[in-house]
């Protein structure tokens, strides 16, 4: 026989002191529990049959106030909503002769709700699925956020005077006034490409939700192309880091604590100033063990985690310089503006060139920086890959120092610098030099040019 029935499963209490309130359906001793969503305390709440509706409600303990007695009515609203539900269903199958099977009932009763909410879903617009994504991208990612947020508000922007946007408008066409409006912005090639590999991973998104196959979304999202065409980071070289850790800047205690924080982060792969501050933090309140020499962090852009990193002499030293209490870091403006005015003192007026390319990947113009007009703690990364290079580190060794996944990635922060060269030189002449058999016959290059100069 089928039966309604409804209590509050008091075994199963919450840290609030509550319990949740079960509708269940049985019949033939098979049963099927749906939660109604209400929690209860049951030590001020019973769950009764109320003869005249036919229907079970909720019955709150008297003294409590028009409030309280209000959230009770809503939460007998839902309650009978329920009940006249699943009786509905069961008087739909009976007229239909159907079995009233607990699967049969669930089915019925999911019925109504799965097709509601497919019409919901094929209703939404572009930007109430983009405001989802971001909802849920808030609980899952870090200092990446502020990307997915930054691509929300240009299509936001892009699509005001456009009205409601659904998904199948997301043509080849409405991509290509998206990347023009975007470059109308001002906004580079590389970070017209950004935003466009952040709109597919939305895209991608929302196609994951879809488990019955109900959103359509036009496929030219997944063959668009913005060529991403990136200038390499820049970077000190060994001898400028060199001469960077050894700058007197004891009248300078500001300036000397930026310096030792750039020297410590480079030392240790070169973390991104957010984690950096992070990792300085958690240093102070546990303290840092000179005896197990490690480190370990995560970062907070890509959740990515870097395990027993060693700190070695260089990071050591600021370290002991500062009693083993990590020192805080200053924003990273601060440390910016201050890094420029070392590298101001230090000279260093090396011109670097950084390349500028559109939306299409063609170059636009190159820029001529001085290095000290440029120089950042976005430098920590990439003056650690190459001093890692340099000094003959294997490459995975050195990108678990980095945080690199792939060498594709971690190859644009290893500069070939001078030294590098210079000790290839080196080594391309002592083989020379030591060639089987050809010894007296060898001339260096130097020696041949110095033979003409003579002449």
């Amino acid at each position: 026989m089928a039966a309604i029935n409804v209590f509050i499963k008091a075994d199963y209490i919450d840290k609030k002191g509550e319990a949740p309130v079960i509708v269940e359906y049985t019949h033939l001793k098979k049963r099927w529990r749906i939660n109604s969503e209400i929690k209860v305390n049951p030590s001020s709440v019973l769950c009764e049959y109320d003869h005249d509706t036919e229907l079970f409600k909720l019955v709150l303990s008297k003294g409590k106030s028009k409030d309280e007695k209000s959230i009770y009515v809503n939460h007998n609203l839902h309650l009978q909503k329920i009940q006249l539900k699943l009786n509905g269903v069961i008087n739909n199958l009976k007229f239909r002769s159907v079995s009233l099977s607990p699967f049969n009932v669930k089915t019925e009763f999911n019925k109504d709700q799965k097709d509601a909410s497919t019409t919901k879903t094929n209703n939404k617009s572009t930007l109430e699925w983009y405001s989802d994504f971001i909802s849920q991208k808030e609980h899952e990612v870090g200092a990446g956020i502020n990307s997915y947020r930054s691509t929300y508000r240009h299509f936001k922007a892009f699509t005001q005077k456009l009205g409601t946007i659904p998904l199948s408008d997301l043509s080849k066409g409405f991509l290509d006034e998206f990347r023009n409006f975007l470059a109308k912005l001002g906004l580079n090639g590389t970070t017209i490409h950004k935003q466009f590999k952040n709109l597919r991973i939305f895209l991608n998104w929302i196609q994951s939700q879809d488990e019955i196959d109900q959103i359509t979304i036009p496929s030219a999202y997944k063959k668009y192309n913005v060529k991403a065409r990136y200038g390499d980071p820049v970077g000190l070289s060994v001898d400028q880091f060199i001469e960077l850790s050894e700058l007197d800047l004891l009248k300078y205690p500001e300036l000397q604590r930026t310096r030792d924080l750039f020297v410590f982060g480079v030392s240790i792969g070169g973390p991104r100033h957010g984690d950096l501050k992070k990792l300085g933090s958690t240093l102070r309140k546990h303290g840092f063990n000179l005896d197990h020499g490690t480190i370990n962090y995560f970062e907070g852009k890509t959740g990515n985690a870097h395990k027993e990193i060693f700190v070695n002499n260089f990071g050591l030293a600021v370290l002991l310089k500062y009693g083993l209490v990590f020192p805080m870091v200053p924003s990273n403006q601060r440390m910016n503006q201050n890094l420029k005015t070392i590298a101001a003192n230090l000279k260093w007026t090396e011109i670097k060139f950084i390349p500028e390319y559109n939306a299409f990947g063609k170059l636009v113009r190159v820029n001529e920086h001085q290095l000290k007009d440029i120089i950042s703690t976005k430098f920590m990364r990439k003056t650690a890959a190459t001093i890692d290079n340099f000094l003959g580190i294997p490459t995975k060794t050195s990108m678990a120092r980095t945080g690199h996944k792939t060498f594709a990635a971690y190859s644009r922060y290893v500069d070939v610098n001078k030294e590098s060269l210079v000790s290839a030189n080196k080594k391309w002449n002592d083989l020379a030099a030591n060639k089987p058999g050809k010894l007296d016959q060898f001339v260096t290059l130097v020696e041949m040019h110095e033979l003409q100069f003579a002449a």
